[in-house]
């Protein structure tokens, strides 16, 4: 049975043809900007004939000066870049253009970026302090507007179930860290899917443009999703909420509130889950999320010896600033006495991890044998992190990552941690 949904993400593709003899190029060096298909020859019958046109194979740091608008085809040619739309399409295959609004003007009888409204269809908070006299706004219709869902009674039992599944209780026989992230058909196959569709596709989002351009600078549109796919512990699940969706879920009256910290995704939740798992298995007292010295720390636990452990789990993204401060607060509660550990969600992200620990001027961190050339294997990794420890100045003992743990824990014959007992605590 299919792990993630019974349907495609991808919005169809267009059919393969022979865009190319149909859409004639235009005179633009280096450039690959043509008509599209149905304007015909390069001519104009009229000098007010307006073309639609496309760049079928723009440059990542577009637009160009140079470039656009374009001169003889865009009539609000010259103009500044700042003022130009962007506008895409993905027939007869994905192309942009950066145009006027008075090319959309010319081209549709009307600037369909400018409308005019009547104030009452506006909510209170968006209305202006001095109304017009004839009670109308204009206002810019830009894709940048948050799309709403309406809450089906299917969606709505599924977030529900999504809520539950994240604060780690049963739903429908299974539970996230003990079966292992179940499917999407262990927790939603009973409910229409074609009402779920929207909670993992925008029906509004150009896929195709996506793919084609998503690693252009000039690309910034994302999809309005409420889940999305995700790979934690080798698995590929569907169901890891957004920022969109965790709002959507905290900020709904009807729907369980998220545990834990909202601004992080599933793949950290479910380290958190397992590192808890762990301390408690050790026969420690476990706390999550837990404030300690003016710092919240993902888990804190203590011994029989009153030890106190700080963990923290680190997943991979690029705000560098974010993980400095997660190596200063660990290394604060270092001194305070405490042992700190990391669980890393793969040994790619611990490593790049460190050597920017490593390298960076404003952190007192010191690898003895200089940052990871390669991905070693975790022991290898962890024996080279723990000489650090206790040769240099490296505030962190000990760390892991998702999948080495939960080998050593759930995922381990030999180590038997009972069911009710993961079932009925918290983290």
């Amino acid at each position: 049975m299919s792990r993630g949904p019974p349907y495609d993400t991808d919005e169809p593709s267009t059919p393969s043809l022979d865009w190319e003899s149909m859409a004639p190029e235009l005179d633009f060096p280096d450039r690959d900007i043509r008509l599209l298909p149905g304007w015909g020859g390069m001519v104009r019958e009229s000098p007010d004939e307006v073309y639609e046109f496309g760049d079928f194979n723009p440059q990542p740091d577009d637009p160009n000066p140079d470039v656009w608008p374009l001169e003889d085809y865009d009539p609000g040619y010259p103009a500044d870049l700042d003022d130009l739309v962007l506008i895409t399409s993905s027939a007869p295959a994905p192309n942009v253009a950066w145009v006027t609004r008075d090319y959309l003007k010319a081209l549709k009888g009307y600037d369909p970026t400018r409308q005019t409204i009547d104030i009452e269809e506006l909510p209170p908070w968006h209305r202006p302090d001095t109304p017009t006299r004839d009670g109308t706004v204009d206002v810019v219709a830009t894709n940048d507007a948050i799309r709403s869902m309406d809450i089906t009674p299917d969606r709505k039992t599924a977030l529900t179930r999504l809520a539950n599944l994240w604060n780690g209780e049963l739903v429908r026989g299974h539970h996230l860290l003990r079966d292992k992230l179940p499917s999407w058909i262990d927790i939603f196959g009973d409910l229409d899917q074609t009402e779920l569709k929207r909670l993992v596709v925008d029906p509004e989002h150009d896929y195709e443009i996506a793919r084609a351009f998503g690693d252009h600078s000039w690309y910034r549109r994302s999809a309005s999703v409420y889940t999305a796919p995700k790979s934690i512990l080798r698995k590929k699940v569907w169901y890891s909420p957004t920022l969109k969706g965790k709002t959507l879920i905290n900020q709904h009256s009807d729907l369980p509130s998220l545990r834990g910290d909202p601004n992080e995704g599933l793949p950290h939740r479910v380290a958190v889950g397992l590192a808890t798992v762990r301390e408690r298995h050790r026969g420690r007292v476990v706390e999550t999320y837990r404030d300690i010295r003016g710092y919240t720390v993902d888990i804190a636990s203590k011994d029989d010896d009153d030890v106190i452990y700080v963990g923290e789990a680190m997943t991979d993204h690029n705000n560098w600033q974010l993980h400095r401060d997660t190596y200063r607060k660990l290394d604060r509660l270092h001194d305070e006495g405490m042992q700190p550990y990391v669980v890393f969600d793969s040994r790619t992200t611990a490593y790049r991890v460190f050597n920017h620990w490593h390298t960076h001027e404003s952190l007192n961190a010191e690898l003895p044998k200089g940052p990871f050339g390669s991905d070693p294997n975790i022991t290898t990794g962890q024996a080279r992190i723990e000489d650090a420890y206790e040769r240099t100045n490296w505030s962190i003992p000990t760390w892991t990552t998702t999948s080495a743990l939960w080998n050593d824990t759930l995922g381990d014959a030999d180590t038997t941690i009972d069911t009710d007992y993961i079932l009925s605590k918290n983290w």
